[in-house]
């Protein structure tokens, strides 16, 4: 998930101000890189998607991304359909 810390100035919702983004959006980064808007709706239809039978199972995990992670992240996204697995979570694509 992506949250910018502040609302940039073209991100403003006064309507005298031109601009794609109407205020702070939080947004969604699937596996295969896939980006939606946060919403309840988009990740329950994730959970339902990947087959996640207990929530129990899912967790958060934070990471920083340096230019080691740079380089696997391009790579992987030429090569696979599971990129932030196969990156931050150390694991092949299959």
């Amino acid at each position: 998930m992506v949250s910018p810390p502040a609302a940039p100035k073209w991100a403003s919702s006064s309507s005298d101000e031109g601009g794609y983004v109407r205020g702070v959006v939080t947004y969604m980064v699937m596996d295969d890189l896939e980006v939606k808007p946060m919403s309840t709706i988009s990740s329950l239809t994730m959970l339902k998607t990947s087959n996640v039978k207990d929530i129990a199972h899912v967790e958060e995990k934070m990471i920083s991304i340096g230019m080691d992670e740079e380089l696997k992240f391009l790579k992987a996204s030429l090569r696979s359909k599971t990129v932030l697995t196969d990156v931050f979570l150390g694991m092949k694509a299959t």
